[in-house]
């Protein structure tokens, strides 16, 4: 009896070392509320019109949309009448077949979709946009008076 109320003790006793020593898991847990990897991100679409001075070649990484309309998460973008978008290496540019950022022209329609954490968009806040998509058309042509 002796014997099993020993073993008893001895496993018992490896059990709480091991769960003492237990490390946690890195990484695990709730996400950050801003910085990389935040939760919750929110998409954030603008349109507007390429800049009339910038025309945007192949390797560039950035270029500046006069912001005509957003939707509520880009509300800040839209009142500051401008707004700074990132160009990254998984950015899809599309503009009449061209899959290329040295397609975009100045005066284009522009149609930029970014995800950014709420959290850097409170308090009227325009942290800086990667865009995700781009979409393009040319400028509207002007009608001929008569």
């Amino acid at each position: 009896m002796r014997f099993k109320l020993l073993v008893l003790a001895l496993v018992a006793s490896l059990v709480a070392v091991s769960a003492a020593t237990a490390k946690d898991h890195p990484g695990k847990g709730k996400p950050a509320k801003t910085g990389e990897n935040c939760r919750p991100g929110v998409t954030v679409m603008l349109s507007g019109v390429l800049d009339p001075t910038v025309d945007p070649q192949d390797g560039d990484t950035s270029f500046v949309l006069t912001v005509k309309h957003s939707n509520r998460h880009g509300r800040a973008y839209k009142q500051a009448g401008s707004a700074t978008i990132m160009v990254g290496a998984k950015t899809r540019v599309r503009r009449q077949g061209a899959k290329n950022l040295g397609a975009l022209a100045p005066n284009d329609r522009v149609h930029v979709t970014a995800k950014v954490c709420k959290a850097d968009l409170a308090d009227g806040a325009t942290p800086d946009l990667t865009a995700r998509k781009i979409g393009a058309h040319p400028a509207v042509a002007a009608e001929p008076s008569s």
